[in-house]
């Protein structure tokens, strides 16, 4: 399938990964659709497999929920012998590891949260070009992080994403830029080095915000989309959140029927939880939903398949 402006990429997955929910991945990545002319094909452009994560607040009793590798890293940082061990092959996160063997298997791209790139990032070297999507946590929207793995990203051929910053206290003004579109751009002049960037919409934290985890702003992802020339995803799941949880499939619909001002689609691809895992599991959506999701989406857009890039 060639790509247009109609073209969704589709990237599912757990909130974080853990031996329990491995199997969930691959059963992810064997969903197909049948698109509007009776065609099927793979519904699943990449999978989310997040070692660790960035939590607004640490839980020290519950680690579990600061992600998989988390205890490797914490080692790292204490005594930082990164360089050497990658090198060696000898020691990997564990989520690099499951990350690569995926990749191996399948074919399909894997999709991270990357915290710390110089620590982080060479463990991914053997990751192959376009099979790799970075995102900077949207509790940290700091230029050098972005600068440090949009760097990789350029050697290795590998996707930048860019998710908006999760604190807002303005009124929404549809009129007048935001101080959260100002600092998302401003986090792509950082990223000099490659080319290869998405926008991710997450939605902001604001008061009043209702039903919603964070409020999404697709006003925003409009304007933003318009000056970067890049592409924009949706994150729903941190939009919508638990209790929106029932509605998280119909208000994915919706959203990815939004048009531009120019009449264009406004969102070119999703990353939404899907599956269990031991963190936020009450917004993710099931894997019969995700099928459910894929189908109907294939019906007035055109799901992208694993074999195109992701971005132009």
């Amino acid at each position: 399938m060639k790509k247009n402006n109609n073209t969704l990429s589709i990237i599912a997955g757990p909130c974080s990964i853990d031996i329990k929910n491995v199997e969930e991945l691959y059963e992810i990545s064997r969903i197909t659709v049948k698109d509007r002319s009776g065609e099927i094909y793979k519904a699943i452009f990449g999978v989310r497999i997040v070692g660790l994560k960035s939590r607004t607040e640490f839980d020290k009793y519950n680690k579990k929920y600061m992600g998989i590798d988390f205890e490797f890293y914490v080692n790292k940082i204490n005594f930082p012998n990164t360089q050497a061990e990658t090198n060696s092959n000898k020691l990997f996160p564990p989520s690099v590891k499951i990350a690569q063997e995926f990749v191996s298997k399948t074919g399909l791209l894997v999709a991270t949260e990357i915290m710390f790139p110089h620590i982080q990032i060479p463990y991914y070297a053997h990751i192959p070009k376009k099979k790799m999507l970075f995102w900077n946590p949207s509790v940290n929207q700091l230029g050098w992080s972005v600068y440090q793995t949009a760097y990789y990203c350029a050697q290795k051929g590998w996707y930048l994403g860019l998710k908006n910053g999760k604190w807002f206290n303005q009124k929404i003004n549809a009129d007048t830029m935001s101080s959260v579109e100002k600092s998302w751009l401003g986090l792509s002049t950082y990223a000099t080095e490659t080319k290869d960037i998405i926008f991710i919409q997450r939605g902001v934290d604001i008061p009043h915000n209702e039903l919603f985890r964070n409020y999404p702003i697709h006003k925003a992802s409009e304007r933003v989309k318009g000056l970067s020339k890049k592409p924009m995803f949706f994150d729903p799941s941190h939009s919508f959140g638990s209790k929106l949880r029932n509605d998280i499939v119909s208000l994915t619909l919706d959203a990815m029927k939004l048009r531009t001002s120019k009449g264009d689609y406004l969102y070119d691809g999703l990353l939404i939880e899907t599956g269990n895992s031991q963190s936020d599991t009450d917004q993710h959506i099931s894997i019969s939903e995700l099928k459910l999701l894929t189908q109907e989406l294939s019906q007035f857009r055109d799901i992208n398949s694993p074999s195109n890039p992701l971005v132009n």
